[in-house]
């Protein structure tokens, strides 16, 4: 009976050092994961930061010729250029785009050159409010998309980026902003909208390395188009 009674006590003793251990354990992971988020859900971590050309929407914001002109944070040429180049990565791969246009000269404004053998009426949406996600022809054509990634291109960035962005996170989409298709007036303001949309959970990225995904064997369509794309692009 004594021998059983110090069995089940010892039994109890080395469960509860190995409950400690775990816990020990346990706490110095969350403390790596803590100190190093890549530690922490890499799978989820990894999925957020790819992109599925099957999910993805893509977005361009008040990209008119005279918005486009006053750039200062990449050449107007290249702006053009860039999102063009992104309207073709779109198109190669079947995914919906949508153009969103504001008031130039008290009508709606043109596209950009690049952008309009891509446009039409039903992918072309007139706004008279600043965020896109506080109208609701713009929210209802994304959700019948039925796609929750968000690619967004525009001018500028702290209007027109920053508030897709915003809106669509909040939305609850995953939102991608290639730096190579949006610009600004002001570098130091087009970094803070950047950052804000960081924070947000936005991911800021590049076209080359959207465009690698959506294709990434180059030896066959779309991939051969996406490979043109990424050479063309201009910084």
């Amino acid at each position: 009976m004594q021998r059983r009674d110090f069995i089940n006590a010892g039994s109890a003793m080395l469960g509860a050092i190995a409950l400690g251990m775990s816990a020990t354990a346990n706490a110095d992971n969350e403390i790596k994961e803590s100190n190093n988020p890549g530690l922490s859900g890499s799978s989820k971590m990894d999925n957020r930061f790819s992109v599925e050309k099957d999910d993805a929407v893509f977005i361009f914001a008040d990209l008119h010729p005279g918005l486009v002109s006053t750039c200062n944070t990449i050449s107007p040429e290249s702006l053009t250029a860039n999102v063009g180049g992104l309207a073709k990565c779109a198109k190669v791969v079947s995914a919906p785009s949508y153009f969103l246009t504001v008031t130039q000269n008290g009508k709606p404004g043109e596209l950009v050159p690049s952008l309009r053998e891509y446009a039409d009426t039903h992918n072309t949406i007139f706004r008279k409010i600043a965020d896109p996600f506080q109208v609701s022809e713009i929210t209802d054509a994304i959700k019948r998309s039925g796609r929750k990634t968000l690619i967004v291109a525009g001018y500028t960035a702290e209007v027109a980026v920053l508030l897709t962005t915003l809106g669509g996170i909040q939305a609850g989409y995953n939102v991608f902003i290639p730096v190579d298709c949006i610009g600004s007036r002001s570098s130091r303001t087009e970094d803070a909208a950047l950052r804000q949309a960081e924070q947000a959970g936005g991911v800021i990225t590049s076209l080359s390395t959207l465009a690698a995904q959506f294709a990434p064997d180059f030896s066959q369509e779309p991939g051969k188009t996406i490979l043109s794309v990424i050479a063309s692009i201009k910084a």
